[in-house]
Protein backbone atom coordinates (compact mmCIF):
# COMPACT_ATOMS: atom_id res chain seq x y z
CA UNK A 1 0.00 0.00 0.00
CA UNK A 2 1.46 3.64 -0.89
CA UNK A 3 2.50 5.90 1.96
CA UNK A 4 -0.41 8.73 1.35
CA UNK A 5 -3.04 5.68 0.63
CA UNK A 6 -1.68 4.06 3.93
CA UNK A 7 -2.18 8.18 5.32
CA UNK A 8 -5.92 8.44 4.43
CA UNK A 9 -7.11 4.30 5.87
CA UNK A 10 -5.19 5.39 9.31
CA UNK A 11 -6.97 8.91 9.05
CA UNK A 12 -10.21 7.44 8.05
CA UNK A 13 -9.83 4.70 10.61
CA UNK A 14 -9.10 7.24 13.28
CA UNK A 15 -12.47 8.97 12.64
CA UNK A 16 -14.29 5.46 12.94
CA UNK A 17 -12.29 4.84 16.23
CA UNK A 18 -13.59 8.22 17.94
CA UNK A 19 -16.46 8.04 16.87
CA UNK A 20 -17.30 4.35 17.72
CA UNK A 21 -19.50 3.27 14.75
CA UNK A 22 -20.77 5.60 11.54
CA UNK A 23 -22.82 5.77 8.43
CA UNK A 24 -21.19 5.97 5.03
CA UNK A 25 -22.62 9.46 5.04
CA UNK A 26 -20.82 10.77 7.86
CA UNK A 27 -17.63 9.95 6.55
CA UNK A 28 -18.14 11.65 3.44
CA UNK A 29 -19.25 14.70 5.31
CA UNK A 30 -15.93 14.11 7.42
CA UNK A 31 -13.77 14.07 5.04
CA UNK A 32 -14.91 15.44 2.37
CA UNK A 33 -16.02 12.33 -0.05
CA UNK A 34 -18.26 12.18 -2.72
CA UNK A 35 -20.42 8.89 -2.08
CA UNK A 36 -19.52 7.16 -4.99
CA UNK A 37 -15.61 7.97 -3.89
CA UNK A 38 -16.33 6.73 0.27
CA UNK A 39 -17.94 3.65 -0.98
CA UNK A 40 -14.78 2.94 -3.21
CA UNK A 41 -12.26 3.47 -0.11
CA UNK A 42 -14.19 1.14 1.86
CA UNK A 43 -14.36 -1.34 -0.49
CA UNK A 44 -10.98 -1.55 -1.69
CA UNK A 45 -9.08 0.11 1.02
CA UNK A 46 -10.68 -0.18 4.27
CA UNK A 47 -12.62 -3.61 4.43
CA UNK A 48 -9.69 -5.90 5.85
CA UNK A 49 -9.54 -3.38 8.63
CA UNK A 50 -13.76 -3.07 8.81
CA UNK A 51 -16.91 -5.01 10.04
CA UNK A 52 -20.15 -4.07 8.08
CA UNK A 53 -23.53 -4.36 8.46
CA UNK A 54 -26.90 -2.92 8.65
CA UNK A 55 -28.87 -0.97 10.70
CA UNK A 56 -32.49 0.55 10.27
CA UNK A 57 -32.20 -0.35 6.39
CA UNK A 58 -28.28 1.95 6.51
CA UNK A 59 -25.39 0.80 5.70
CA UNK A 60 -23.35 1.32 9.06
CA UNK A 61 -19.32 0.79 9.65
CA UNK A 62 -16.94 -0.03 12.76
CA UNK A 63 -13.72 -1.26 13.27
CA UNK A 64 -12.62 -4.65 13.48
CA UNK A 65 -9.35 -6.17 15.65
CA UNK A 66 -6.93 -5.52 12.57
CA UNK A 67 -8.29 -1.64 12.37
CA UNK A 68 -7.83 -0.98 15.88
CA UNK A 69 -4.35 -3.13 15.83
CA UNK A 70 -3.42 -1.08 12.73
CA UNK A 71 -4.04 2.54 14.45
CA UNK A 72 -3.47 1.05 18.16
CA UNK A 73 -6.96 1.96 19.12
CA UNK A 74 -7.15 0.69 22.86
CA UNK A 75 -11.30 1.07 22.56
CA UNK A 76 -13.50 -2.18 23.35
CA UNK A 77 -14.71 -4.03 20.58
CA UNK A 78 -18.33 -2.58 19.49
CA UNK A 79 -21.96 -4.53 18.89
CA UNK A 80 -24.51 -3.33 17.01
CA UNK A 81 -27.56 -2.98 19.60
CA UNK A 82 -30.14 -0.87 20.89
CA UNK A 83 -28.01 1.86 21.34
CA UNK A 84 -26.23 2.18 17.89
CA UNK A 85 -28.86 4.92 16.90
CA UNK A 86 -28.03 6.88 20.44
CA UNK A 87 -24.59 6.57 18.94
CA UNK A 88 -25.27 7.63 15.34
CA UNK A 89 -26.97 10.60 16.66
CA UNK A 90 -24.09 11.59 18.32
CA UNK A 91 -22.16 11.39 15.42
CA UNK A 92 -24.64 14.42 14.07
CA UNK A 93 -23.59 16.30 17.19
CA UNK A 94 -19.56 15.87 16.13
CA UNK A 95 -20.66 17.31 12.70
CA UNK A 96 -22.41 19.83 13.92
CA UNK A 97 -19.39 21.51 15.92
CA UNK A 98 -17.08 20.97 12.75
CA UNK A 99 -15.48 17.80 14.09
CA UNK A 100 -13.63 18.64 17.43
CA UNK A 101 -10.31 17.01 17.25
CA UNK A 102 -10.40 16.55 21.11
CA UNK A 103 -13.82 15.20 20.90
CA UNK A 104 -13.96 12.41 23.66
CA UNK A 105 -17.01 10.07 23.76
CA UNK A 106 -18.33 9.07 27.41
CA UNK A 107 -16.45 10.84 29.46
CA UNK A 108 -17.32 10.68 33.19
CA UNK A 109 -17.39 13.13 35.57
CA UNK A 110 -16.89 13.16 39.56
CA UNK A 111 -17.48 15.19 42.38
CA UNK A 112 -17.33 14.41 46.28
CA UNK A 113 -19.49 16.39 48.47
CA UNK A 114 -19.47 16.75 52.40
CA UNK A 115 -22.71 15.03 53.45
CA UNK A 116 -25.18 17.68 55.40
CA UNK A 117 -25.53 15.67 58.57
CA UNK A 118 -25.87 16.60 62.43
CA UNK A 119 -24.07 13.23 62.59
CA UNK A 120 -20.83 14.93 61.53
CA UNK A 121 -20.03 16.19 65.47
CA UNK A 122 -20.20 12.43 67.03
CA UNK A 123 -18.23 10.45 64.31
CA UNK A 124 -14.85 11.32 66.10
CA UNK A 125 -14.16 14.37 63.49
CA UNK A 126 -14.99 12.97 60.59
CA UNK A 127 -16.94 14.21 57.83
CA UNK A 128 -18.82 11.17 55.72
CA UNK A 129 -18.32 12.14 51.88
CA UNK A 130 -20.65 11.93 49.28
CA UNK A 131 -19.39 10.58 46.23
CA UNK A 132 -20.98 11.34 42.55
CA UNK A 133 -20.81 10.64 38.82
CA UNK A 134 -22.41 11.70 35.36
CA UNK A 135 -21.21 10.08 31.86
CA UNK A 136 -21.64 12.64 29.49
CA UNK A 137 -22.18 11.13 26.01
CA UNK A 138 -19.04 13.33 24.75
CA UNK A 139 -17.15 16.47 25.36
CA UNK A 140 -14.71 18.88 23.77
CA UNK A 141 -13.26 22.21 24.67
CA UNK A 142 -13.36 25.34 22.39
CA UNK A 143 -11.91 28.54 22.95
CA UNK A 144 -11.28 27.77 26.59
CA UNK A 145 -14.90 26.33 27.53
CA UNK A 146 -15.70 22.80 28.21
CA UNK A 147 -18.98 21.31 25.80
CA UNK A 148 -20.64 19.01 27.11
CA UNK A 149 -23.21 16.82 25.10
CA UNK A 150 -26.03 14.89 26.06
CA UNK A 151 -28.36 13.07 23.35
CA UNK A 152 -31.71 12.42 24.19
CA UNK A 153 -32.98 10.30 22.21
CA UNK A 154 -36.53 8.38 23.27
CA UNK A 155 -34.43 8.90 27.08
CA UNK A 156 -37.38 8.50 29.83
CA UNK A 157 -37.81 12.26 30.84
CA UNK A 158 -37.22 11.32 34.34
CA UNK A 159 -33.92 10.18 33.61
CA UNK A 160 -32.97 13.28 31.94
CA UNK A 161 -34.38 15.44 35.18
CA UNK A 162 -31.72 12.89 37.20
CA UNK A 163 -28.43 13.72 34.79
CA UNK A 164 -29.16 17.76 35.20
CA UNK A 165 -30.03 17.35 38.62
CA UNK A 166 -26.76 16.11 38.75
CA UNK A 167 -25.10 18.04 36.51
CA UNK A 168 -26.43 21.06 38.89
CA UNK A 169 -24.18 19.68 41.64
CA UNK A 170 -21.13 18.44 40.26
CA UNK A 171 -20.37 21.25 37.00
CA UNK A 172 -19.62 24.38 40.10
CA UNK A 173 -16.80 21.90 40.87
CA UNK A 174 -15.53 22.86 36.51
CA UNK A 175 -16.22 26.71 37.11
CA UNK A 176 -12.89 27.52 36.04
CA UNK A 177 -13.80 25.98 32.51
CA UNK A 178 -17.04 27.88 32.12
CA UNK A 179 -18.91 24.55 31.29
CA UNK A 180 -21.76 24.91 28.91
CA UNK A 181 -24.61 21.87 28.59
CA UNK A 182 -25.58 20.70 25.10
CA UNK A 183 -28.88 18.67 24.60
CA UNK A 184 -29.86 17.68 21.18
CA UNK A 185 -33.51 16.16 21.33
CA UNK A 186 -36.60 15.20 18.94
CA UNK A 187 -39.79 16.95 19.75
CA UNK A 188 -40.33 20.72 20.84
CA UNK A 189 -42.46 19.13 23.87
CA UNK A 190 -39.09 17.63 25.03
CA UNK A 191 -37.05 20.71 24.20
CA UNK A 192 -39.10 23.15 26.27
CA UNK A 193 -39.39 20.34 29.39
CA UNK A 194 -35.43 20.10 29.20
CA UNK A 195 -34.91 23.97 28.64
CA UNK A 196 -37.59 24.70 32.10
CA UNK A 197 -34.97 22.02 34.16
CA UNK A 198 -31.75 23.56 33.12
CA UNK A 199 -32.76 27.00 34.18
CA UNK A 200 -29.65 28.13 36.42
CA UNK A 201 -27.52 25.94 34.25
CA UNK A 202 -25.50 27.37 31.53
CA UNK A 203 -26.59 25.62 28.37
CA UNK A 204 -28.49 25.38 25.08
CA UNK A 205 -31.16 22.80 23.78
CA UNK A 206 -31.39 21.66 19.87
CA UNK A 207 -33.68 19.30 17.87
CA UNK A 208 -31.87 17.02 15.92
CA UNK A 209 -33.78 18.59 12.63
CA UNK A 210 -32.17 21.79 13.33
CA UNK A 211 -28.51 20.27 12.73
CA UNK A 212 -29.23 17.97 10.12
Amino acid sequence: MLIQTLNRVEMILQTIDKLGIVKIKHLQKIHGLSYRNACRIISKQLRPYINETYFQREKVIYLNKHGRELIGSDSEEIKVSKQTIHSLLRNEVYIYFQCPYDWKIEHTFHAHFKAPSDLDIIINGLNPIVKKAIVSDAIFKRNGYLHIVEVDNEQKMKENKKKIDIYREILPGYKDEAPILYFFTQTENRRQKLEEWLKGIRHKVLLFNEIK
